[in-house]
């Protein structure tokens, strides 16, 4: 219910009076009724004041009746004209409003007075209007622990008035229907948890009263939410019922001057950063149609400051309209009762300093002029631009060898419209620099420093450095540098193949504890000659001794331990049989090898690359590529594993690899097969040793592809 605290002090009034018929008036004294319309002014002339117009009075329906005859003298809306009678008793009713039977903020008011107009004479009748209609409202208790909000995804309260129906929600609105009616209320919610309508008629000993549904009656009903197992009750706090008047209940638009409310405006200003498109807009509350706009823009935007003047609309010379328009300024039209001025595109295009200043916009609404009425007082509004604020990211996980890319992070400003707009440039010295096509900087040289920034329009972002990742190639991947060879046992060798990168598992496999005995001490992984080159030969290899077993039916066999031979970059550990990655700054695409492969007994040949970050001893994998298979590679082949990297560790960089060639990954007895290798009489078994399966591994090597 829309609520005006004003004085009305005379609604309907002042009915001027002269009696004649209107076939025998003169010319020079005519005689009749003259209405008319005010605030708080007594009409005592012919004529319609010109301060006053009638845009309150046209809201209303005059209907002036004889009451000898019954005839209607007059039945139409408000006019200013003389409306010409004979002498006589009159009846003068002034209604407003449907009387709908129930509707939203429908009030009807109603007023009625009596005229004895003789020969003559002329008199001044006042009418007085009243709410004639009922209504209702609803305030829903949100203070205590069990809320309406709470407890419901929506709730209000039904009200039936026979067939009509309408709801009454916390929105502020009530409901008006015909005096005398006897409405139905009935409160309806949607429940939060598990959903479902919840029903509750309401009642009370003043929902049952007539009383309080008579004209002018305005019933204030109050709910609360309780407790109440097994469920939630819905209770009427209190009821209350007063009488309600024309000043409660007169809508805005009546206004006899004109107001104004700005959207997008808090305090008269309105805070924004280049690139965004907020509302800015003033729309002009009027009684009737606009008759004048003056309005004053003081622009700190150096691209708007040729707009900076005062502005008549109805003397607006057609360049101004043009170069208001072109700006974004939308104009309302003069003799339109709906109009605002509108500054909604022209702050879209409003930008901001580069030296990290606040632009203040200023727009005066000097005069708005409706029914003879001005907007009291300027009004000054301000809009205040600050640049946009930006700043650029390159994320490792976005970085290669030979290109990166530069992700922009909005920090204020339309995410979209920067974006979109945005430019980058990189640089080697911070003083050249190098236009890029976008965000994606390429044919870069691996192992560099570069500098980027990103410009939006006359905003530069600040410089962010990156390094793009190192080429490197794994000192001797080939295997062909050669290997040194130690003897921790008699005529057992250990073999570790030369460049301080790639080690095997030869320290485990091969032992120096205990006695030198057939296949107790037998490397896992030999340097052979095949394929025109050195190669690695891994094996899985039964080792150890304290066990007993029948393996080639050799009586005292001793097998404790079965391992797979390895290759791998990276430090064994053979006291704990792990393998530490290398340190290296690196991010290869793929890593390509070339081998041949003899799994045993549905065992599986494995093959892995992972990149590492490793801070303060924390382990993250970052990319890693695996091969795992059962399949016999009888001739040497040459195949890639592709690196996949984690999306989610974009914000670590990659500071060790480690890579493995491993024989088989099934390391038990069922995977050994059941007879000696080189066992001979004649030496007593010194070389005699058990394998399973086999992989033979020829080089290696990264690719870098981007």
């Amino acid at each position: 219910m829309n609520k005006v605290k004003f004085l009305v002090a005379t609604l309907l009034g002042v009915l001027f009076v002269a009696c004649s018929e209107e076939e025998n008036l003169s010319q020079t004294g005519k005689t009749g009724f003259l209405v008319s319309l005010a605030e708080d002014v007594k009409v005592e002339s012919r004529s319609t004041p010109e301060e006053i117009g009638k845009p309150v009075a046209s809201q209303f329906n005059l209907k002036i009746t004889n009451q000898a005859t019954g005839s209607e003298l007059y039945n139409d809306s408000y006019t200013n004209q003389l409306i010409p009678a004979s002498a006589g008793m009159y009846e003068i009713e002034a209604t407003y409003g449907d009387n709908p039977v129930l509707a939203l903020d429908a009030p009807y008011y109603k007023g009625t007075a009596e005229a004895d107009l003789a020969d003559g004479e002329s008199k001044t009748v006042q009418v007085n209007c009243k709410v004639a209609n009922a209504l209702a409202s609803v305030e829903f208790d949100n203070s205590g622990t069990n809320t309406f909000e709470s407890q419901f995804v929506s709730y209000g309260v039904r009200v039936s008035v026979n067939t009509s129906v309408t709801t009454l929600t916390n929105d502020g609105k009530s409901a008006y229907y015909r005096a005398g009616s006897m409405p139905v209320f009935t409160f309806v919610g949607t429940l939060r948890k598990g959903g479902g309508v919840k029903e509750v008629p309401l009642g009370d000993s003043n929902l049952s009263s007539p009383s309080t549904f008579a004209a002018g009656k305005h019933c204030r009903i109050t709910l609360k939410l309780s407790d109440a197992a097994p469920g939630l009750r819905v209770e009427i706090s209190k009821v209350e019922v007063d009488s309600v008047t024309i000043n409660e209940t007169i809508p805005l638009e009546w206004l006899p001057k004109p107001k104004v409310t700005a959207e997008g405006f808090t305090d008269n200003t309105l805070f924004m950063y280049e690139t965004e498109t907020p509302t800015a807009k003033f729309n002009f509350n009027l009684s009737s149609a606009l008759q004048e706009l003056k309005f004053t823009l003081n622009l700190a935007d150096e691209t708007y400051q040729s707009l900076n003047k005062t502005y008549t609309l109805s003397e607006l010379s057609e360049e101004d309209r043009t170069a208001l328009t072109n700006a974004g300024v939308v104009l309302p039209v003069i003799g339109s009762k709906e109009a605002s001025l509108d500054f909604t595109g022209l702050a879209a295009k409003l930008t901001g300093s580069t030296t990290g200043d606040v632009l203040s916009n200023v727009i005066t609404l000097d005069e708005v002029k409706a029914n003879n009425r001005v907007l009291e007082g300027e009004q000054v509004y301000t809009i205040q631009t600050s640049a946009p604020d930006f700043e650029l990211i390159v994320y490792p996980g976005n970085t290669w060898t030979k290109q990166f890319t530069a992700n922009t992070q909005i920090i204020h400003g339309n995410a979209d419209v920067i974006r979109k707009g945005m430019t980058f440039e990189y640089s080697t010295d911070g003083i050249i620099w190098t236009p890029a096509a976008d965000s994606l900087i390429t044919e870069l040289i691996p192992g560099t420093t570069y500098q980027i920034q990103g410009k939006f329009g006359k905003h530069i972002s600040k410089i962010v450095d990156v390094k793009t990742y190192e080429v490197l190639t794994i000192p001797n991947s080939t295997l062909d540098d050669g290997y040194d060879t130690t003897y921790p046992k008699d005529d057992n060798p250990l073999y570790s193949f030369i460049g301080d990168w790639i080690d095997t598992r030869n320290e485990l496999t091969c032992h120096s504890d205990g006695v030198n005995a057939f296949y107790v001490s037998k490397s896992s992984t030999l340097p052979i000659n095949d394929n025109g080159s050195t190669v690695a030969h891994m094996m899985v290899i039964g080792w150890g001794a304290g066990n007993s077993c029948a393996f080639g039916n050799k009586t005292g066999s001793v097998i404790g331990n079965i391992s797979s031979g390895i290759v791998c970059v990276g430090d064994y550990d053979a006291s704990s049989d792990v393998i530490n990655a290398k340190e290296a700054y690196i991010r290869p695409t793929s890593l390509t090898f070339t081998y041949k492969a003899s799994p045993y007994n549905g065992d599986e040949y494995l093959v892995e690359v992972v990149l590492l970050n490793i801070t303060d001893g924390v382990e993250t994998i970052i990319g890693e590529g695996i091969l795992q298979s059962g399949n016999t590679v009888n001739d040497y082949s040459t195949q890639s594993i592709d690196i996949n990297y984690d999306d989610s560790a974009l914000e670590l960089p990659i500071s060790h690899v480690k890579v493995l060639f491993k024989a088989g990954t099934k390391e038990d007895r069922d995977h050994l097969e059941d007879k000696f290798r080189d066992a001979s009489l004649l030496d007593g078994y010194v070389n005699a040793y058990i394998i399973g399966s086999q992989f033979w591994l020829d080089s290696f090597q990264f690719n870098y592809d981007k």
